[in-house]
């Protein structure tokens, strides 16, 4: 049977014969398979639901390889100077927050992590990243995003923002659960070393955080 739809007559769906009304005897093949439907579910077919692949799938960001090769051999005294002339780079704020950090000017490192995890969360944004993806440590340009988030944690706990240093805290546990070991194990620029001459007396006010003092010898 055809169906036209004419003047104001509105479309309709025909709806199914109900079971009872129907003349047509039940078979087997008219009843439903439990079993399949419940497979089909658990395969999630017929569903929008990602795979476990493309849940545990990393975003990657786009980041400056030039400031990434550099960063390691600019002096402290030139490093703003460099910051300046790459100022859309994360990396080169969050080591700008990891010097002031070094020398105790809190409130400084917090001013410049606050840059660095912008600019981080500006690349997010570009590579399509959704609050919650993964943000694997293990791509190298990852790391100067989740570094920055980091330096911005230390620096809020450092001068007493704790509800803003646990919610970094949880971005970078949903972004990667290794990340905050790795960082604080590979990429803390507090560590130097000082060399005390013979006969000298270490000086009253040390470095701050995790120093190495090396006492010469005749």
């Amino acid at each position: 049977m055809r169906w036209s739809v004419t003047g104001d007559n509105p479309p309709f769906v025909a709806s199914a014969p109900d079971a009872d009304d129907s003349d047509e005897p039940r078979t087997d093949d008219s009843e439903v398979d439990e079993d399949s439907v419940n497979e089909a579910a658990d395969d999630g077919i017929g569903t929008d639901a990602p795979s476990d692949d493309e849940r545990a799938a990393s975003v990657v960001v786009s980041d400056d390889e030039v400031v990434r090769t550099l960063i390691s051999s600019v002096h402290r005294e030139a490093l703003p100077g460099f910051v300046l002339a790459h100022s859309t780079s994360p990396l080169a704020w969050a080591e700008l927050a990891d010097i002031a950090h070094s020398e105790g000017r809190e409130v400084e490192a917090y001013a410049y992590a606050t840059v660095a995890h912008r600019r981080g969360l500006e690349l997010l944004e570009a590579a399509g990243w959704t609050e919650g993806d993964p943000i694997s440590w293990t791509d190298t340009p990852n790391q100067a995003v989740l570094r920055a988030a980091y330096a911005l944690r230390r620096a809020a706990a450092a001068i007493g923002l704790v509800f803003e240093a646990d919610a970094l805290s949880a971005f970078l546990l949903s972004a990667d659960p290794d990340a905050i070991a790795r960082i604080e194990s590979e990429h803390t620029a507090t560590q130097f070393i000082t060399i005390i001459p013979p006969g000298a007396t270490a000086p009253a006010t040390m470095p701050p955080t995790e120093a190495f003092v090396i006492r010469g010898e005749d």
